[in-house]
Parts: structure tokens; C-alpha cells; sequence
């Protein structure tokens, strides 16, 4: 569960997330001090692929404009 990750900010949205489903997009608060450390998203990627759903993508707010990164794709099997 991402409530559980430890730079999950537990204290915004219901519990440090927020859905719109219609959108089917996902947004999570961060605690200051992880917003810095990208190697954090395979942590964030695995727990929303246990959930049931597929990462995509993410995003970064920098310079008030959203910047897209795509998850590392699977690697094709052969």
C-alpha cells in the first residue's frame, strides 16, 4: 500500500492519496525530503502494480509546469 511508504505524506489528500478515476490518474503527496530522491519510484511504481493497476508514468511539478517520465519498461521476453 502506498499509504505505508514512508515518504508517503500521510497528512494530505485521504491519507497521502488521491484518485480521480475518471482520469484514472493517481497523485501522491510527498514529505519534502523525498521529493528530492528519484530512486524512489521503483518503491512507488511496485506498490501501485500490487494494487492492481498499471504505472505508466509520473510526474514532477517544476517551474509550475508538469513533466512527464515514463516507469522503466518490462523488458521484452523473446
Amino acid at each position: 500500500m502506498l499509504k505505508k511508504l514512508d515518504i508517503v505524506d500521510t497528512k494530505r489528500f485521504k491519507r497521502g492519496v488521491d484518485m480521480d478515476v475518471k482520469m484514472q490518474l493517481l497523485t501522491i503527496a510527498l514529505k519534502k525530503d523525498a521529493k528530492e530522491n528519484l530512486l524512489l519510484t521503483p518503491l512507488i511504481e511496485k506498490a501501485i502494480d500490487d494494487a492492481g493497476y498499471v504505472a505508466v508514468e509520473w510526474y514532477t511539478l517544476e517551474k509550475e509546469k508538469l513533466t512527464p517520465h515514463p516507469f522503466k519498461p518490462e523488458p521484452k521476453k523473446k
